[in-house]
């Protein structure tokens, strides 16, 4: 059954391409045999599902989210301004209620005894709750800022800036402040070990380490850095402490440190880490931009074996985005280069030697030929046709023939030694541009000549039109060139503002820059400056479906159906963007550490097929008898349905089994369980799939 379809970016559809799982700073995360929870920028929360998935979560907020806790089976979430989340089932999050109202302070630390929950925060803020849902304020007694807090034994600690450390008993309504010996600040605080026998850590800045038994009396751990700790955590195998570019493990309770990252073998990725969790030998370690790392060691013993999950993902910075018969093209630092057929899996290309450190910030290209230029005059092609390649494996060597578009790269002969940035092209013209006022051109993409730009200012962006060219760069420079891009002339841009790109887009140019600057064109001459409400720097610009999409610094997404009224567009990302690209109804934007988030805005109308059932029947050890039901589901990867069930057709009453379901996987298909009680034989039942919008 199809639906009616709303062509605007929802919310709650944006999706993580890549990193995987997510690309999220994660700022805290508590992990139960029953389930885990990632909180971080942009008001994101990442949930795991049984099948061990961070599946996404839309929050309702854009506020940071700093810390999270586990009350009973109630998860709360804490951050910026005053933000505290509640949720049943790890779905539906709701705002508590804060006696006195508060939206200023941030809350950065949260924990939970059994029977009370309590937040830390800006200026000495603490909170406390008896069910996660009302919450009332304490005096804490000072003014310090607050970064952390802990339950263990029978007492609450919370820790914060200049060393303070304040302790309170099962109530936590009466606060006194113990010394803890130190005047640097202390990020966060961990109870470890039974209640009967563990002991409270203290981690903060320059490689500060502090433990206590009691919460009262503390002791410094020398674990050999000076780097800035933001987390701590205890498994089977010894005492963890993670950081800025920091992983640390000592097997004797603090006495000798081993570096996790210059171990000889399955060493961990140097990273800034700010998140730890450990349980028996295994340890899970989350940080900036949804870095995740798995260690373990095997039953025989022996050093952690490190792994990054997946080992897939890329962190490079994405500088820029072409989408060529229908094949996407992102690339960026260390000459990355990512290809996607669907927007969803990608794919590392490999590049010459050569060209390893190469900076690719601009790609372009045609239906046959594709072009990537970079700093110090690094121009990449790649061109359509069949190669044959080598695959060796376990049963030897392959020769295989691929198609080379997008996947075979070779470097061109160097022509210039200023960086390129500027790329466009169209089938017989080629054009980039870069430093020093160079513009290149070329109506093969091989054979490159110098144009005369007149100006020595970086060139950043360069777009082609139907009756005209136009490049803009560093100081409000603005260039209109003629159709060929043979020679060029400077048009008043009316700014000092640097205009970092410009593209051709539904006949007109649009061009975008420091400090919300846009502009737009019918010709490459007359310019209509627009106010696009935003401060921020603007890096790109594409369109969908009667809209004009504008990305920028610090996630910033503007959205027009005009190019005068601009409105921002929440994504779940507080990284910079520096790409934004449109096809098949799919919203793509990319930048900082490797960010590459989609959106379905025009979703696909196609049914979502039940493409077979299956069940089986067993007996469990009390005799109970169950009906597993297996439906296997199929469609277009980010379409959302739901499942519905009816015993009686005539009377048109439908059941919704399952809520909303998502095809997440790039596959398009999904497979959902049902256990029915087989005591009675369960009535027979029609089945119907529904697209929700």
């Amino acid at each position: 059954m199809a639906a009616s379809v709303s062509a605007a970016p929802r919310e709650d559809r944006w999706r993580w391409s890549n990193p995987s799982p997510h690309g999220n700073n994660v700022l805290d995360m508590k992990v139960t045999p029953e389930t885990g929870i990632q909180v971080g920028d942009a008001g994101a929360i990442h949930v795991q599902q049984s099948d061990g998935r961070w599946a996404p979560v839309h929050s309702g907020h854009a506020n940071y989210l700093r810390s999270t806790a586990i009350l009973n089976e109630r998860m709360i979430v804490t951050g910026e301004s005053g933000l505290i989340l509640w949720s049943e089932d790890g779905v539906d999050f709701q705002t508590a209620q804060l006696s006195p109202a508060n939206n200023a302070d941030w809350f950065e630390g949260v924990c939970a005894s059994s029977s009370r929950a309590v937040a830390v925060g800006d200026y000495g803020t603490i909170y406390s709750s008896a069910d996660g849902l009302s919450w009332s304020s304490s005096s804490s007694g000072t003014t310090e800022w607050l970064r952390g807090v802990a339950f263990g034994g029978s007492a609450f600690v919370a820790v914060g800036e200049n060393g303070t450390i304040l302790k309170a008993g099962m109530n936590a309504t009466s606060w006194n402040k113990p010394s803890s010996g130190t005047d640097e600040h202390l990020n966060r605080v961990r109870y470890l070990g039974s209640s009967s026998s563990g002991a409270f850590y203290a981690v903060g800045n320059y490689g500060t380490l502090l433990k206590s038994s009691d919460g009262t009396n503390w002791s410094a751990l020398d674990c050999g850095t000076t780097n800035d700790l933001n987390d701590v955590a205890q498994n089977n195998s010894g005492l963890l402490v993670v950081g800025d570019q920091t992983l640390l493990l000592s097997e004797d309770g603090g006495s000798t440190w081993v570096d996790q990252m210059l171990l000889s073998t399955n060493a961990a990725p140097a990273w800034t880490y700010l998140s730890a969790h450990g349980k028996g030998n295994e340890w899970l370690v989350a940080g900036r931009s949804g870095f995740l790392v798995e260690g373990g060691v095997s039953s025989t013993g022996g050093t952690v074996a490190w792994n990054m999950i997946p080992s897939s993902s890329s962190h490079a910075w994405l500088w820029d985005m072409t989408v060529q018969n229908g094949l996407r093209v992102a690339v960026g630092d260390l000459a990355n280069i990512q290809t996607s057929l669907d927007g969803i899996l990608w794919a590392s290309e490999a590049v010459p030697l050569p060209a390893t450190n190469t900076v690719l910030l601009g790609v372009g290209g045609t239906s046959n030929l594709l072009v990537a230029v970079g700093n110090d005059g690094h121009v990449l092609m790649s061109q359509r046709g069949m190669v044959d390649v080598t695959i060796t494996n376990d049963l030897g060597a392959t020769n295989i023939t691929v198609e080379s578009y997008g996947v075979v790269w070779t470097n061109l002969p160097s022509f210039t030694d200023q960086s390129l940035q500027g790329m466009d092209a169209k089938e017989g013209l080629f054009l980039t541009c870069g430093g020093n006022g160079q513009i290149w051109g070329s109506v093969d993409g091989t054979n490159w000549s110098a144009r005369s730009s007149g100006t020595t200012n970086f060139l950043s962006g360069i777009a082609i039109g139907d009756t005209a060219c136009v490049a803009v760069g560093a100081g409000g420079m603005l260039l209109k060139g003629t159709a060929t891009g043979s020679s060029w002339v400077t048009v008043s841009s009316g700014t000092s503002d640097w205009i970092y790109r410009v593209r051709w887009v539904e006949n007109r140019f649009v061009a975008v820059g420091e400090n919300g600057l846009i502009m737009t064109s019918p010709n490459g001459q007359d310019w209509t400056a627009r106010t696009s409400g935003s401060n921020k720097w603007l890096t790109d610009v594409t369109y969908l479906d009667g809209q004009w999409f504008v990305s920028g610094y610090q996630g910033t997404l503007l959205t027009s159906t005009d190019l005068i009224v601009w409105n921002p567009v929440y994504v779940p990302t507080g990284k910079s963007l520096f790409a934004a690209k449109a096809h098949d109804g799919q919203l793509l934007v990319a930048g900082v550490e490797g960010v590459i988030l989609r959106n379905q805005v025009v979703v696909e109308t196609a049914p979502v097929d039940i493409l077979d059932y299956s069940y089986s029947s067993t007996t469990d050890t009390n005799g109970v008898d169950s009906v597993y039901e297996v439906i296997v589901f199929g469609g277009q990867p980010d379409q959302f349905f739901t499942f519905n069930s009816c015993t009686n057709l005539s009377d048109g009453s439908w059941t919704n089994l399952n809520g909303t379901l998502e095809l997440y996987d790039a596959s398009g298909t999904l497979y959902a369980i049902r256990t029915r009680d087989a005591t009675n034989a369960p009535a027979g039942e029609f089945y119907t799939t529904e697209l929700v919008p």
